[in-house]
């Protein structure tokens, strides 16, 4: 559902099973469990759902035949569509507007169906670096300014670094780490006026499971005290009860807007 034809395949240069894959697909699922969010793409669908339908392949794939579109179609979705998409991407951080119901196994599935596909499908949730390929679009990354001959450009979590590859390597590592140093510090201020922060180390992947089974457990309808029985039968009654409602206040936060913090 990718605006066409100025946006081309979003690139990745990570590694299916690394930490940024994985950081990328912890806020992909924090996200999708948004109710905003959810609410967001479906007023989406219903207002483009039908014209959509068809022209499309879900989720977004560089195999898509947008070429073969009328010039009439390739404007609607210029004026109309594109506008409306991009809002919505800028809103939440993503690379494009994915059904909230598609989890880490569907992406898997439709990888492994396609066999045209190289690896598991990128997060939504993950602005791809790249190298020659788009990542929102070039196009739109140069009305922002992003791309140009200065020496450097930041866009969101994005530093573009440029440095002259004539000069001495211990001048290239001691310019890169000034303008390092310099591009976290005011990407730091940058979110805490959003009151958010980053993480001072790495979070733990697996506190990221326990967040989301018992927030998944607690919509089906179970109680707290179910949830402690499930999740932690070898903890006494309180001691699993108190870490239930530890990982539920965690789970709201991170589904709230904080999954942005996931690193």
């Amino acid at each position: 559902m990718k605006p066409a034809p100025s946006r081309g395949f979003v690139s990745t240069s990570f590694l299916t099973f690394g930490a940024q894959y994985k950081a990328a697909l912890y806020r992909w699922e924090f996200l999708r469990r948004n109710p905003q969010y959810r609410a967001d793409y479906n007023e989406f669908m219903r207002c483009f759902g039908a014209w959509l339908k068809g022209k499309v392949r879900w989720p977004p794939s560089e195999f898509d035949r947008r070429e073969i579109w009328t010039k009439s179609q390739q404007n609607y979705f210029r004026t109309k569509i594109e506008p409306v998409l991009n809002q919505l991407c800028l809103k939440w951080q993503i690379s494009d507007l994915f059904p909230p119901d598609f989890g880490v196994e569907e992406y898997r599935q439709i990888d492994e169906s396609d066999g045209q596909g190289e690896g598991a499908p990128f997060p939504p949730s993950r602005v791809s670096n790249f190298i020659e390929g788009d990542v929102l679009s070039t196009g739109e990354l140069e009305r922002m300014g992003f791309l140009s001959m200065g020496n450097t450009r930041q866009y969101e979590n994005l530093l573009l670094i440029q440095v002259d590859l004539n000069s001495p390597m211990k001048d290239l590592l001691q310019h890169t780490r000034k303008i390092l140093k310099s591009g976290q510090e005011n990407y730091r201020r940058q979110m805490a006026a959003r009151g958010l922060k980053l993480p001072t180390r790495r979070r733990r992947f697996e506190d990221y499971v326990l967040h989301l089974k018992i927030w998944d457990l607690k919509k089906e309808g179970k109680r707290n005290s179910e949830i402690a029985r499930l999740v932690f039968p070898n903890l006494s009654v309180q001691s699993a009860l108190y870490k239930v409602r530890d990982h539920l206040k965690a789970a709201n936060k991170l589904i709230s807007g904080h999954y942005r913090e996931i690193s």
